[in-house]
């Protein structure tokens, strides 16, 4: 059973080799890294990996004989997730001729974990009832909590993540609250920041193309027969430097997501507050210590009820992993 992992990554320098080394330290036997626009240092960080194959992001007249995949081709200058769909397309193709088994597409700030509590082995979660059965894996993602304002080595470093956005109970639900300097009013909204979709793992002997960044159908159109299981780590706004550079990349990207939909409000705010020239470092870095850090404070409230903060949750917001840690370490 051989298995790789494909990124699309854009001034990922930070954590782009702890990503490859986990994955490689993992069992990973391959992994493709498209840079898409990189401005930074990222390319020369690995250039020293071995199973790495790293190359620009695949042109759109690569793929434009291909009907199939026009909504990718067609919109891949203005959007970075069509580029990210061919991107994930290319590296399916190369895994067929390697005799690859299976694929899992992942952004940089992402880790694929078999389980979140105790250990399992690639061969055991890739196991041949698995690989007969099911043509995409859907892996869940748990979001990180960002415990520190900076890190040296996020995945090395943190172990704390966040469960699920929604809770049963209403007593379990957990509420930030957003400043917005430009209303001068409070945006309330869940704790969970991050996308709620997961990514996926893809069988390569199956008929698949990508749906979008987080789901696949067959060729013909059909529904993939698929199973939950494993996770993904996300590490979304990390620390205040990951806030600043994830919000300037977006600054000339597209106000609407390759569906159609508007960008959420918050996301909005954010591009429009980290690149405006009015608002300097150390104001940003005092908002970021407001509103999206975790002091100790909002952590108490990842462990117990929102009445007088002192009742025990009856289903928990936040699991500890150490995976990584173990893993990045040795």
């Amino acid at each position: 059973m051989k298995t790789a992992v494909v990124l699309t990554v854009k001034n990922e320098a930070r954590l782009l080799r702890p990503n490859l080394l986990y994955h490689l330290g993992l069992g990973i036997d391959r992994v493709f890294v498209y840079f898409d626009h990189t401005t930074d240092n990222g390319p020369e960080t690995i250039a020293d990996l071995k199973n790495v194959q790293a190359q620009n992001s695949v042109s759109a007249e690569q793929y434009s004989d291909l009907p199939f995949l026009k909504k990718f081709w067609s919109n891949a200058e203005e959007h970075h997730t069509a580029r990210q769909c061919l991107n994930t397309y290319d590296a399916l193709q190369q895994c067929k001729q390697e005799g690859i088994d299976w694929l899992v597409s992942l952004d940089a700030d992402e880790l694929f974990i078999t389980r979140n509590k105790g250990q399992q082995t690639l061969t055991d979660f890739f196991n041949a009832e698995i690989t007969e059965n099911y043509d995409v894996i859907r892996l869940p993602t748990l979001e990180m909590v960002n415990r520190k304002m900076a890190y040296q080595n996020v995945m090395a470093e943190e172990t704390l993540f966040k469960k699920q956005k929604n809770f049963k109970s209403r007593f379990d639900r957990i509420y930030r609250k957003l400043y917005n300097p430009y209303t001068k009013k409070h945006i309330t909204t869940s704790y969970w920041l991050g996308h709620t979709m997961g990514k996926a793992a893809i069988n390569v002997h199956s008929d698949l193309i990508p749906f979008n960044v987080h789901r696949y159908q067959k060729h013909n159109g059909d529904k993939p027969r698929e199973k939950k299981a494993g996770n993904i780590l996300h590490y979304h706004l990390y620390d205040f430097e990951d806030f600043l550079k994830k919000y300037r990349n977006f600054k000339n990207r597209s106000i609407t997501y390759l569906s159609g939909n508007q960008i959420n409000s918050l996301k909005s705010l954010w591009i429009k507050l980290v690149n405006d020239p009015q608002h300097d470092k150390a104001s940003l870095k005092n908002y970021y210590k407001k509103n999206i850090h975790y002091n100790k404070k909002e952590l108490a409230r990842l462990h117990k009820t929102r009445v007088f903060n002192i009742l025990k949750r009856k289903e928990e917001a936040v699991v500890q992993i150490t995976k990584p840690k173990e893993v990045l370490r040795d």
